[in-house]
């Protein structure tokens, strides 16, 4: 007896094909926060521009923020101007994505460089030390700052970026990405999707980021088109020497807050679990709820306030 193939589930279309190129709705609230003035500017990094911006004055307590895996800084447009009333908060774009230089190799210990350099260039450090914030694969970035640089931190805090035992680790590089080039900037919206893929309520922040995420490029018979910012190759060009997660917790030079997505896919309950008994009990440990692996996107207020209330006085 042969058994029938299941034919496999068909994806489901970009979340922003269905607007062809029009702007979702936004709440109020974010067309302010997108109103408040920034700061741009960016600085070498052994041999690559990066970029950064800042909101806040000057001279405020620090923040530096610290993008996801093939994101880029204005992923935080609807977090860092609610933090930025009292502090000088900077978000960079890492090598090999949004706006900065790409690299023939890229090491985590140069992605820890690029980040305290940024944030040093953007005033993250001029009131001393500055908390670091990153999300996903900058998450893991900000833990490596922290073992790298700790001292001259005040504390990090990583988003949904998920710490499993070190035999779960992934020994792989995820997958290359990006690399064709579209004949329309709109065609290139339409096809922007989050990696992994979820549903987001907030369209306006999914449309907001695509449209960030796009540069011009040739296409192969020489005609104008538009593609990806990021390095289509970065995964397999990066340097990773993942520590154990004990190794990694004792490494620490400061203090360490863990978010995530109460719904994450990443950090469900048993990796959750796994990140309490890891680094112990001085660990602060937030979930939020309705949210779930890119929850700067799902719930960004609540993860503004959340962070607000964690970098306050009493902490770090």
């Amino acid at each position: 007896m042969t058994q029938e193939k299941t034919a496999p589930s068909p994806r489901p279309p970009a979340p922003l094909k269905a607007f062809a190129g029009e702007k979702p709705p936004a709440p109020d609230w974010f067309a302010k926060a997108i109103a408040i003035p920034v700061e741009r500017g960016m600085v070498e990094v052994e041999g690559a521009s990066i970029h950064w911006k800042a909101w806040g004055k000057r001279g405020a307590p620090g923040m530096v923020l610290v993008h996801g895996g093939v994101a880029h800084k204005d992923w935080w447009d609807s977090i860092a101007p609610f933090l930025a009333e009292t502090r000088r908060v900077v978000a960079l774009d890492l090598s090999g994505m949004g706006d900065s230089d790409h690299r023939d190799a890229y090491e985590m210990d140069l992605y820890t460089q690029e980040v305290m350099t940024a944030g040093r260039d953007g005033g993250a450090f001029d009131a001393g030390k500055p908390f670091i914030i990153g999300h996903s694969f900058g998450g893991f970035v900000s833990l490596a700052t922290a073992v790298n640089y700790g001292e001259e931190l005040k504390g990090v805090a990583v988003l949904d970026s998920p710490i499993r035992p070190h035999q779960e680790q992934r020994r792989s590089s995820p997958p290359s990405r990006g690399g064709f080039t579209y004949a329309s900037f709109d065609e290139a919206l339409m096809r922007f999707r989050l990696l992994p893929e979820q549903s987001c309520e907030n369209l306006f922040l999914l449309d907001h980021i695509a449209r960030q995420s796009i540069k011009p490029a040739k296409r192969p018979d020489g005609s104008e088109g538009w593609t990806w910012k990021f390095d289509p190759h970065l995964w397999a060009k990066l340097t990773y020497n993942r520590r154990a997660p004990d190794e990694l917790a004792a490494a620490l030079k400061t203090r360490v807050a863990l978010f995530r997505g109460a719904d994450s896919v990443l950090v469900n309950d048993e990796i959750w679990d796994f990140m309490r008994e890891t680094f112990g009990p001085e660990a602060s440990m937030i979930s939020i709820a309705n949210a779930q692996h890119h929850v700067i996107l799902d719930q960004p207020i609540a993860v503004a306030a959340a962070i607000e209330t964690l970098t306050g006085p009493g902490w770090g």
